[in-house]
């Protein structure tokens, strides 16, 4: 699909022009215009149906967890509030997580990689069995599967399933079935030594080599 489209939600107009550079220049992520208030908020939901919103919970002229919970949009919250019974509120509100400023922005860009591989294995056009939503969890999480853990065999169904569609990269295998480029590619090795997928090099227009895997 398109680009998801993000809606920062942040009083401090310094604060949502950072959020808002982070998530423009993350892959796969379009950064709407910050507002600075719920009433705001609201007509840019209706407007410009974003995708993802990243709130903050204290605003000028209302709740953001409240707002989290009427917009029926995926959401994480962002706050200085560290009091657990905010964080509980924001989880019970529908929150995917909660972010405590101040944060390293590292931690905002690997919040949305794990969005977007969630939204890679939740996509609309799937049903969802039992073993697919665990998956989804553990992606958006960040605990996804290791290589020695007792989902390997399903996470390497998943990969040969992928291969059968035809040759793919580490990184196509990891979009598609929601783990990250490190998980996939650990797997991809362990097959390859076994015998289960051939691995070719294919040199693009700079030179640099990039592995190839099909399924026998």
């Amino acid at each position: 699909m398109d680009a998801y489209r993000v809606l920062i939600i942040d009083d401090d107009f310094r604060v949502g022009g950072l959020h808002r550079d982070i998530v423009a220049g993350r892959p796969g992520f379009a950064a709407l215009e910050p507002v600075r208030g719920v009433r705001e908020a609201r007509a840019a939901v209706r407007d410009q149906q974003p995708d993802l919103l990243l709130c903050d919970v204290y605003l000028p002229d209302g709740d953001g967890i409240g707002f989290v919970a009427e917009s029926d949009v995926d959401a994480i919250v962002i706050s200085a509030a560290t009091d657990a019974p905010t964080v509980r509120r924001a989880l019970r509100a529908g929150a995917l997580d909660y972010l405590v400023k101040p944060f390293d922005a590292r931690l905002l860009g690997d919040r949305l990689d794990a969005y977007r591989r969630f939204r890679n294995v939740l996509g609309d056009d799937r049903r969802v069995d039992q073993e697919t939503l665990e998956r989804a969890l553990q992606v958006l999480r960040g605990r996804e599967t290791g290589a020695g853990s007792t989902a390997q065999p399903a996470t390497e169904r998943l990969i040969l399933e992928r291969l059968g569609e035809g040759e793919a990269s580490a990184n196509d295998i990891a979009e598609r079935i929601g783990v990250s480029r490190a998980t996939a590619q650990r797997h991809l090795a362990a097959l390859a030594a076994r015998g289960a997928v051939e691995v070719s090099l294919r040199y693009g227009t700079t030179g640099r080599p990039e592995h190839r895997y099909r399924g026998r």
